[in-house]
């Protein structure tokens, strides 16, 4: 009976049907596996997570740690201005675009020295494969035809183009980072309202209202992530707070920076100070509103006069002038 028993179970252990019970067995371990990785995920970790890789994207351009500011030598100083408030203009220009690297200035100049050089490396090579190996019929024909003179202008307004297109470039882009941040900036102060009411300290209210404009207002959502990287890695408030109006360049957000700091500093509630600037922004903003509709008539007016002047000239003036060409004319 023992024998049998054994022989049994050794037939069930070497049968085929066993063995496919078994892989289907740990192939459903393994699927349950992946579907509670996939589809059973920790909120906590979720959002961890998402907190980490948006202080990954808001600090992809930015530096904690900035570079001193020094005087140029070597292959930069002909590069760089020697002035230091020169310097400083700059980089402050820079700071608004959006562009706080620790070589972002020298960068900069590298990229205009480029664009006012090309027009005329451009030039002199052409001159040269012309001379040497020939150009095609069309190419040839222009540089050919083209004198000393005409060809120095050329170079010359290229040259201009190339040198003062990454400052306008530059002008450009901080004026619409600007105006996005205008836009954008009563919602995040509403958000922060909100979150300061519902028992959230202010640090922690700014990160969840950076963390939630990162696809609305990218530019807020980055300064107030920087501000607060700033705060984390033991740099006073206030200054990391100013520092950050400093970049932002609106008056609104100077205005709030000092609001809070005077909130911190005087022990008052922020929430309340929040909500007391909030209707004072929306009431300048109202008025500004007011002003622009105010001066639309204005505007108008002049277009208008500049519109119909002429035709109203040529209706009362056209015939006098007629009259007197017939008249004295023979």
């Amino acid at each position: 009976m023992p024998g049998d028993f054994a022989s049994d179970l050794t037939m069930l252990l070497n049968s085929p049907v066993l063995l496919l019970v078994m892989m289907g067995m740990a192939l459903g371990l393994v699927l349950l596996a992946l579907y509670t990785t996939v589809a059973m995920r920790d909120p906590a970790a979720e959002r961890m997570r998402a907190a980490s890789a948006t202080y990954g994207r808001a600090a992809k351009r930015r530096d904690l740690l900035k570079t001193p500011d020094r005087v140029p030598e070597g292959m930069l100083k002909a590069l760089l201005p020697e002035e230091r408030a020169e310097r400083t203009q700059i980089r402050d220009q820079l700071r608004r675009a959006g562009f706080d690297g620790p070589n972002v200035l020298r960068n900069f100049f590298v990229l205009r020295l480029i664009l006012a050089t090309a027009a005329p490396v451009i030039a002199v090579l052409l001159v040269a494969l012309d001379r040497t190996l020939g150009l095609p019929l069309v190419i040839d024909s222009w540089v050919g035809g083209l004198g000393f003179i005409a060809a120095s202008r050329i170079v010359a307004i290229s040259t201009a183009i190339g040198f003062w297109t990454p400052t306008l470039w530059l002008k450009r882009k901080i004026k619409r980072r600007q105006g996005e941040i205008e836009a954008g900036f009563p919602n995040a102060l509403d958000l922060l309202q909100i979150s300061t009411e519902a028992g959230m300290g202010f640090d922690a209210a700014m990160t969840r209202v950076g963390q939630s404009l990162d696809t609305v207002s990218p530019a807020i959502s980055e300064e107030f992530l920087l501000c607060q990287a700033e705060i984390l890695a033991s740099r006073d408030r206030k200054q990391a707070m100013a520092d950050m109006a400093e970049r932002m360049g609106v008056e609104e957000v100077t205005a709030f920076t000092q609001v809070v700091g005077q909130s911190m500093d005087y022990g008052t509630s922020i929430a309340r100070a929040l909500n007391a600037y909030a209707a004072e922004m929306r009431e300048a903003r109202e008025m500004k509103a007011m002003e622009k509709a105010n001066r639309l008539p204005v505007q108008m007016s002049g277009v208008m006069s500049i519109m119909m002047l002429p035709a109203l000239f040529l209706i009362t003036l056209g015939p006098t002038v007629l009259r007197y060409l017939s008249v004295f004319g023979e």
